[in-house]
């Protein structure tokens, strides 16, 4: 059931979590430029994420956006790695709309679309729920109904709503490492992990700003026998340099310009190119990528339930028969009965978003297959010229996606 988005600080708000404040200012090397002092509105992040992603109407949030190409074990927070910084832990992201979709806004789970995300006004390091065990540690993506005030902070009503299928785990050992998406626990195992973890859920406003202090950095220190580096958070300039990059000296750079919030009265700009005529696929081009991506999903959903049992093998392996090993088992059920649904509706959302036909431009735009017996083009080399200008164009995309 989809959660209505906090938008005003006239909402009711359920409960703030742990929240404090400080008079410690955050002295930044700025770089020249428009980040640190700009102002943008919510069309700057329809632009930008216009080439990456689907933008939607969503009777609940208004404009949404769902990325292309997701995998079927593919969550928020998945792909980069976390820093510890002078705002407390910080999502470094490998995906190039990371920059916003990790920092402004909120995520939620559709039906149709599966992943998407709501724009939002108020940047922080990560807008993410924690737990930890004995042996883990996890975050799942903040939902919508979980509201921010910088006086009083973080408004959530309980980290313990969020579904198991929407958590990461990862062993404490490998909290901080850059391919952390390696070590992502099955979304089956997360039925486990959630009733042997307790919540760590804890924003600060630090000179105006979030601070995510989630996880207690002492306790991963003890875990680890060592010394969590400290790094700065350092304004820079565009979004190609803000996602959390090293950028040397102890510092990582991050674009958070200031977002204008949108009067009530006002209706926000539809994103540009929206809308069923946005995107115009042919039948035989989706035909083709529907058959490539059915494969990919069966692979990926093959490779998970691989890791489940993997894992579930090891918990067999080091606990001796008896009662205890017969109380694995029944877990290892639960586990298996989870991982089955989350199978069940990664396919339902596949099957919603090739119906939608969202497909990433630079395949839908490829031309179609020719006729058995049929040239694609003249032999005057016209149509050649035309070719090379469309692998221009989808060289192009490509290069970008791959930033």
């Amino acid at each position: 059931m989809k959660r209505l988005f906090a938008r005003s600080l006239g909402l009711a708000l359920l409960l703030v979590v742990a929240v404090s404040t400080t008079s410690r200012a955050q002295t930044y090397t700025v770089d020249p430029g428009p980040s640190p002092g700009r102002q943008i509105d919510v069309s700057y992040f329809y632009d930008n994420l216009a080439d990456d992603g689907e933008w939607f109407h969503d009777a609940n949030y208004g404009w949404c956006w769902t990325p292309y190409d997701l995998t079927a074990d593919w969550r928020p927070y998945s792909d980069g790695h976390w820093e510890y910084t002078d705002y407390g832990w910080s999502w470094a992201s490998n995906e190039p709309w990371g920059w916003a979709t990790y920092h402004y806004g909120r995520w939620f789970f559709d039906d149709s679309y599966g992943w998407a995300w709501v724009p939002g006004n108020e940047w922080a390091p990560a807008w993410v729920a924690w737990r930890y065990g004995d042996d883990y540690v996890g975050w799942a993506p903040l939902p919508p109904n979980a509201g921010w005030d910088d006086s009083a902070g973080l408004a959530y009503a309980s980290a313990g709503d969020i579904p198991s299928q929407e958590w990461c785990f990862v062993p404490r050992q490998h909290m901080l490492d850059v391919s952390i998406r390696l070590q992502v626990t099955s979304v089956g195992r997360n039925v486990t992990l959630l009733g042997r973890s307790r919540d760590a859920t804890r924003y600060e406003v630090r000179g105006g700003r979030p601070v995510n202090v989630g996880f207690d950095v002492a306790q991963l220190e003890v875990s680890l026998g060592r010394r969590v580096p400290r790094v700065t958070i350092r304004d820079v300039d565009t979004p190609a340099r803000g996602g959390g990059r090293s950028i040397g000296g102890g510092q990582v750079g991050f674009f958070r310009p200031a977002v204008r919030p949108m009067p009530v009265s006002e209706v926000p700009p539809a994103p540009r190119a929206s809308g069923p005529g946005r995107n115009p696929v042919s039948d035989l081009v989706l035909q083709r990528q529907r058959d490539v991506q059915q494969r990919k999903l069966d692979s990926d959903l093959a490779a998970e339930h691989a890791r489940l049992a993997r894992d579930q093998q090891n918990d067999l392996r080091r606990q001796a028969p008896g009662p205890a090993a017969d109380e694995i088992r029944n877990r290892h059920v639960v586990e298996q009965q989870a991982f089955d649904a989350h199978a069940a509706q990664q396919r339902q959302v596949f099957a919603q978003r090739m119906e939608k036909r969202v497909v990433k431009p630079s395949e839908a735009s490829k031309p179609d297959d020719p006729a058995p017996g049929k040239s694609r083009g003249k032999s005057n080399g016209k149509g050649n010229g035309k070719n090379n200008g469309n692998d221009k164009d989808n060289g192009k995309g490509h290069d970008k996606g791959g930033n």
